[in-house]
C-alpha cells in the first residue's frame, strides 16, 4: 500500500512509502490457525490476547528499500523456515550435515560450505528486523510497543550495513537456532531484549528459527565462538524451541493476558 510521501527510514530519501511490516507478512501468514470459523493467528500484545488479521506495519520505508530487504535476505529465509505441513528445509539441510558439537540440548553445526544456506542472507534478515524494531515507534491496537533501542552509535552502523554502505558492526554477533521440536509450533514474537553479563541480548522469532544478537563492546571477546558471524567459522545450533527463554517469556504473556471475547468463547465451544 502507498500513497503516503516522507522521508525513507533507511535511505533517508523523500519518497513514497509503503506500508512497511516490523516483521515480513510471510510470518503472520505462517501463524495461521488451521480454523474454518477464524483462522487468523492469536496476538498477544500488551497484556491482551486476541485473534486478528492486523499487523505491526507503518509507512517507514520506501518501495526500493523494501525490495532491498527482501532481495538481501527476507526471501530465502522464509522460503527455508518451518512450513505448514511439515516441510523445513534449513533443519532437513543441517540434519545432512555432521555436527562440529554435541552438548545435551543442542548441536552446532559449521555451515560456511553450505551454499542452500547462504550465510549472507541470514545475518542480513536478522540485521533488518533488528534494525527496524530500534529504527521506529511501532505501534499495535494504538498501543506502543515495548521493543528494542540500538542507540543512536549502533544504529547508525546498522543503517549503513543494510545500504551496503559498511560492514556489519564490530561489535555485535548474530547467533541462529533452528528449532529441533516436532511437530513445529507455528509462532512469531516480536524482537525483544535483556541484559545478559553486561551485554545486550536482543532476540526474536519466526516459525522453526530463533534469531539472536549480542550487541556491545564486550561482545567480540565473550560472544564470538559458535555465532553465525564468528571470526572462527559460520555457525549455526539445532536446539528445542520449548527450552528457549523467549519461550518460556513468552508463555509468561499468554498466561498474564486478557483475552477478547471471541477468544474467550471460541476456548469455551472447545471445552
Amino acid at each position: 500500500m502507498t500513497g503516503h510521501v516522507g522521508c525513507c527510514g533507511l535511505c533517508r530519501t523523500k519518497r513514497e512509502l509503503r506500508d512497511s511490516h516490523l516483521l515480513p507478512a510471510a510470518s503472520y501468514k505462517l501463524s495461521r490457525i488451521n480454523s474454518r470459523s477464524d483462522p487468523n493467528p492469536v496476538v498477544v500484545s500488551k497484556g491482551r490476547s486476541l485473534t486478528t488479521s492486523r499487523q505491526v506495519s507503518a509507512y517507514f520505508l520506501c518501495g526500493e528499500c523494501e525490495d532491498k530487504f527482501s532481495r538481501n535476505g527476507e526471501r530465502h529465509v522464509f522460503n527455508q523456515c518451518a512450513r505448514p505441513g511439515g516441510e523445513f528445509k534449513l533443519r532437513e539441510i543441517l540434519g545432512r550435515e555432521s555436527p562440529v558439537c554435541v552438548g545435551f540440548k543442542f548441536k552446532i553445526y559449521e555451515v560456511t560450505k553450505l551454499l542452500e544456506i547462504r550465510v549472507d542472507q541470514y545475518i542480513y534478515f536478522a540485521a533488518s528486523v533488528f534494525w527496524r524494531a530500534s529504527a521506529h515507534r511501532w505501534t499495535f491496537d494504538g498501543r506502543t510497543l515495548d521493543l528494542i533501542s540500538f542507540g543512536s552509535k549502533y544504529q547508525e552502523e546498522f543503517r549503513l550495513y543494510l545500504l551496503g554502505e559498511a560492514s556489519f558492526p564490530q561489535n555485535g554477533r548474530i547467533f541462529v537456532h533452528v528449532w529441533n521440536d516436532n511437530p513445529i509450533d507455528f509462532t512469531t514474537i516480536t524482537p525483544t531484549t535483556f541484559r545478559v553479563e553486561g551485554v545486550r541480548r536482543h532476540k526474536f522469532c519466526i516459525p522453526g528459527i530463533t534469531f539472536i544478537l549480542f550487541l556491545g563492546g564486550d561482545v567480540p571477546k565473550k560472544h564470538d565462538p559458535a555465532a553465525l558471524n564468528s571470526t572462527m567459522g559460520n555457525f549455526m545450533w539445532s536446539c528445542c524451541w520449548n527450552d528457549d527463554s523467549l519461550f518460556g517469556s513468552f508463555l509468561d504473556a499468554i498466561k498474564d493476558s486478557q483475552p477478547s471475547a471471541s477468544l474467550r468463547a471460541k476456548a469455551l465451544r472447545r471445552g
